[in-house]
């Protein structure tokens, strides 16, 4: 493997997701269970914003119980970049891009996870721990 692969070589495939409503004790066993540091984020079957492990800690010293904390209040909105615009687009890549193309756009985001895609269809999240693990 290397940094020229394609990014579906290294991303979670079937990547678990949660529900806006759904709470903070939800995310972390599915984050758990899963074996995963992130979840998209959905109401009904759009993509609404993605939920990482440091929102998970972060909300976890802001308020404490993980029952009474809402996906909505910890998670980072964002929709699917498509043929429409977005208001608030999600940090994202094509899953024909390759991986060091991926490490660029999480270096210049801020961010360790990225949405992958194709088209307008969800197809996981890939994390840089995901990438790192195939170099």
């Amino acid at each position: 493997m290397s940094l020229n692969d394609p990014i579906s070589v290294a991303m979670k495939k079937d990547t678990p997701s949660v529900a806006v409503d759904d709470t903070l004790r939800t995310v972390i066993k599915k984050m758990s269970d899963n074996g995963v540091t992130s979840l998209l984020v959905k109401n009904g079957k759009e993509l609404v914003g993605i939920v990482t492990e440091m929102d998970v800690l972060t909300s976890i010293v802001n308020n404490g119980d993980p029952d009474a904390v809402k996906v909505y209040g910890l998670m980072t909105a964002c929709e699917l970049i498509t043929a429409q615009p977005a208001t608030s687009p999600c940090v994202q890549l094509d899953e024909g891009e390759t991986m060091m193309n991926a490490l660029a756009i999480m270096r210049e985001a801020g961010v360790r996870n990225l949405v992958v895609a194709d088209g307008d269809t969800v197809k996981g999240i890939v994390s840089a721990r995901d990438i790192l693990s195939f170099v």
